[in-house]
């Protein structure tokens, strides 16, 4: 429950508070290229080219601070890649978070989470349409109902947690039929399982993929992880792999998995220790692959041909640069051509062609910019804070 609860603060802390970068480790080197251009300019449109598009809106939030009393507030937003048409999804309500969005698989809604600042609260999904009305709430009960991921057809997969206890849950956009799909068993020797990964739907359409994981009863803990794939209609579920990190004398650190579109591969990178090389992991076969870059913020592009992440730069331990390569771990390089010394970048989404990133970057404000990977260059769409799936294009 410690690590959900953590999960949650950094992405709080993301949204709310300013950062200056001080991280304090020097990272050894990472074997990159150069900015690498692509010859064929015209496969990547300009971004005003991209906000004609139909529907193409991108999810973001922003915080308020009211000034006399410091209470503060997350608000839903969406807008066009352009940065033009920002619409309100969410009221201003201080004390109150509205974050997590999904779209709808035709893009007409989104569900998101509120959640209360006040830790006896329950947080709850909401579903709202594009225009931020008709909202309605989807899920009830005690404690926690987040990380919501709207599947095929109006079925929503989430993450639960009460007591304690974390579980796969789904819920229909209308309010109907929730129940809980899968807990994961307990395991002899280890905590209870404290950390679960957002839902992602497999290529079908009928079951979703989770990471749970957790670490040894003692003092110097090693990390497990396991990767289900769980029926959402029947709750049935297979574990796909099970993997240990670190040295029973020693312990090992948390893991942090993005898991392949295919959902048969994935790429594991430390959370306590972005030194550390990334590893891919083989589901079928249990094999994993140490890779010579060292990161954090793993992300499959749509087609799974490629992987952003983020590293620390060679140069000063107070930056991170963004780094793209493919996805058997081959030719990283960095994606922005001048990228500012003095900010904070982390991966937000990719576009569903594999020519734009999507892309946090913090300074002095909190910034959502597009990255062409055809010149390199960042345009700023709006101010606010961007997640995984959070740009839609139908």
């Amino acid at each position: 429950m410690k690590l959900l609860a953590l999960a949650r603060g950094i992405a709080a802390a993301l949204l709310i508070v300013p950062i200056c970068a001080t991280f304090a480790a020097q990272q050894n080197p990472v074997p990159t290229q150069p900015l690498q251009v692509r010859a064929d300019a015209s496969a990547a449109p300009a971004i005003d080219d991209l906000a004609q598009v139909f529907h193409s809106s991108i999810l973001f939030s922003r915080t308020n601070w009211r000034a006399f009393d410091s209470s503060s507030d997350t608000v839903l937003y969406r807008v066009k890649p352009s940065g033009d048409n920002v619409v309100p999804l969410t009221p201003v309500t201080y004390h109150v978070d509205y974050r997590g969005g999904s779209w709808s698989p035709s893009g007409g809604s989104i569900v998101y989470e509120r959640d209360p600042q006040a830790a006896s609260e329950p947080s709850q999904l909401f579903v709202v349409d594009r225009q931020g009305s008709g909202t309605h709430q989807i899920t009830s009960g005690p404690g926690v109902h987040t990380q919501a991921s709207w599947g095929p057809g109006a079925t929503i997969a989430f993450v639960t947690s009460d007591s304690g206890a974390i579980c796969l849950a789904a819920v229909r956009a209308d309010g109907s039929h929730q129940r809980i799909l899968f807990c994961p068993p307990h395991e002899s020797g280890l905590r209870d399982y404290y950390v679960m990964s957002t839902p992602q739907w497999t290529p079908s359409g009928k079951s979703v993929l989770v990471e749970v994981g957790a670490d040894e009863a003692n003092l110097e803990p090693r990390w497990f992880s396991r990767v289900y794939r769980v029926n959402v209609s029947t709750g049935a579920s297979v574990k796909l792999t099970e993997q240990v990190f670190g040295d029973p004398d020693t312990g090992g650190d948390p893991q942090t998995l993005a898991i392949a579109p295919d959902g048969k591969h994935g790429i594991y990178n430390a959370q306590a220790s972005p030194a550390n090389a990334m590893q891919l992991v083989d589901f079928s076969t249990g094999m994993r692959t140490p890779l010579a870059a060292t990161g954090e913020s793993t992300l499959y592009s749509r087609d799974g041909s490629q992987i952003a992440f983020v590293h620390y730069m060679p140069t000063s331990p107070y930056t991170r640069e963004l780094l793209v390569m493919n996805a058997n771990g081959s030719n990283p390089h960095p994606v922005i051509a001048a990228p500012d010394p003095d900010a904070y970048y982390t991966v937000a989404d990719w576009s569903y062609d594999g020519t734009r990133l999507l892309v946090n970057k913090v300074a002095n404000d909190r910034l959502l910019q597009i990255v062409n990977l055809t010149t390199g260059t960042a345009t700023t769409v709006t101010k606010g804070t961007a997640f995984k799936d959070d740009w839609y294009k139908p």
